[in-house]
C-alpha cells in the first residue's frame, strides 16, 4: 500500500466530516439541541437523538414558516372535541404566520417607547370554514368562527333541544327548525345562564348554543356537549333576529342530486335538501382537497348544500351556477356524540 492510499484511509469521510462540523456549529449557536440527548446513557442512542434534534432544528431554520406538528395536533384535537367527530375527518386547508402590532406609549419626555405585546401567532383555517388563532407552540388556541352547520350537530342533541322547545312553545316538533348553532366552552356548570338560587361551580364545559325558530319567535338554548343539560336563555331569545337567507336555485339541487345518484345509484325520491348556505370558496376548486384540477386562486361565490336520505347526509360544494361541484364529506345521522 503506497503512502497516498494510507493518507486517504486516515482521512475522514467527507459526509461524516460535514455532519460533525454542522453539529459543532449548531452546538455553539443552539446548545439546547443536546438537552434531550443527555438523559440517555447509551452512546448510540445519544447519537441518534442528536441527529433527530439536529434535523428538526435545521428544518425549522430552513423553513420557519412551516406549521409545527404540535400546532396541527392541538387545533385538530380541539375542534374534534368541540364537534364530536374524529380528528381524521378534519384537515387544515390554509395557514399563515402573522405578527402582532406594536404597542407604543408616549413618555413624559415626549419620546415614544414601543414594546411588542406578543410574538408571532398562527392563523389556521380548518376545512375552509373554522378559523383558529394560536401561539407559536399551539398551547393557547382561540376559535374565531364558532358557527357550525346543522349537519354537525349530533342527532341526540338536536332531538333533545327540539323536544324542549316544543314543550315551551306548545308547537309540534315538525313546526320547529334549528336556525343557528355555535360551539361554546361554557365557563361554569350553569352554562352561563343565570338561574336564581342555583350554585354554579366553575369549570370549562364544552357545549353548544342553539337557536330555534318557533313561529315568529326565536328560542335560544345553552346545551352541554352530550345534550344532557339544556338551559333556556330568555334574555338572548328576546334579541335574536330571524336569519335571512337567499333562496337556493332549484337547478343546483337537480345537478347535485344527479351527481350523487350517479355515484350511489339510489332513487332521487330518497334524497332531500337538509340545509344549504351561500359560501365564498378560496379557489376555483372550491377548496376541495381531492380535486385533480389546476386551481385558480381567485375566490369563487357558491353554495354548500347538504342532501339527506334519513340515515346519511352528503355535503356538496358548488359554484354559483353548478358548473363546478364536488362532494365535501358524508356524515352519519346516527353518530354517538361521545365518540
Amino acid at each position: 500500500m503506497n503512502q497516498d492510499e494510507q493518507r486517504r484511509k486516515k482521512q475522514p469521510n467527507p459526509l461524516v466530516l460535514a455532519v460533525m462540523l454542522t453539529g459543532v456549529l449548531l452546538l455553539e449557536v443552539h446548545p439546547k439541541v443536546t438537552s434531550s440527548a443527555r438523559a440517555v446513557s447509551n452512546p448510540m442512542a445519544i447519537a441518534g437523538q442528536l441527529v433527530r434534534n439536529t434535523r428538526n432544528l435545521l428544518r425549522q431554520t430552513i423553513d420557519p414558516y412551516r406549521l409545527p406538528d404540535a400546532v396541527i395536533q392541538a387545533v385538530e384535537q380541539d375542534l374534534s372535541l368541540k364537534l364530536g367527530i374524529p380528528a381524521s375527518e378534519l384537515s387544515i386547508t390554509e395557514y399563515s404566520l402573522e405578527s402582532q402590532p406594536l404597542e407604543c406609549q408616549e413618555n413624559s419626555d415626549t419620546t415614544v417607547d414601543c414594546t411588542e405585546t406578543s410574538l408571532k401567532q398562527w392563523r389556521i383555517v380548518v376545512a375552509d370554514r373554522w378559523v383558529y388563532r394560536s401561539d407559536p407552540q399551539g398551547q393557547t388556541l382561540q376559535l374565531e368562527t364558532p358557527d357550525v352547520p346543522v349537519s354537525y350537530l349530533p342527532a341526540e342533541v338536536a332531538n333533545a333541544v327540539l323536544e324542549a322547545a316544543a314543550r315551551r312553545s306548545g308547537l309540534d316538533i315538525a313546526e320547529l327548525s334549528i336556525t343557528r348553532i355555535q360551539v361554546r366552552d361554557w365557563p361554569n356548570l350553569c352554562l352561563e345562564v343565570d338561574e336564581s338560587g342555583h350554585k354554579c361551580d366553575k369549570g370549562t364545559t364544552p357545549g353548544w348554543q342553539i337557536a330555534i325558530a318557533s313561529g315568529n319567535e326565536r328560542l335560544v338554548y345553552h346545551v352541554d356537549h352530550p345534550g344532557e343539560v339544556l338551559l333556556f336563555n330568555a334574555a338572548l331569545s328576546s334579541i335574536v333576529e330571524p336569519l335571512e337567507q337567499p333562496p337556493l336555485p332549484s337547478g343546483l339541487v337537480t345537478l347535485v342530486k344527479a351527481d350523487l345518484i350517479k355515484t350511489l345509484g339510489i332513487s332521487p325520491d330518497q334524497l332531500q335538501v337538509a340545509e344549504y348556505s351561500p359560501q365564498t370558496w378560496r379557489d376555483s376548486c372550491l377548496g376541495l382537497l381531492n380535486s385533480q384540477a389546476v386551481c385558480d386562486r381567485n375566490r369563487v361565490n357558491g353554495w354548500r348544500i347538504v342532501l339527506s336520505n334519513g340515515g346519511t347526509r352528503w355535503v356538496y360544494r358548488t359554484d354559483a351556477t353548478g358548473k363546478t361541484l364536488g362532494l365535501e364529506t358524508s356524515i352519519s345521522e346516527h353518530r354517538d356524540p361521545k365518540k
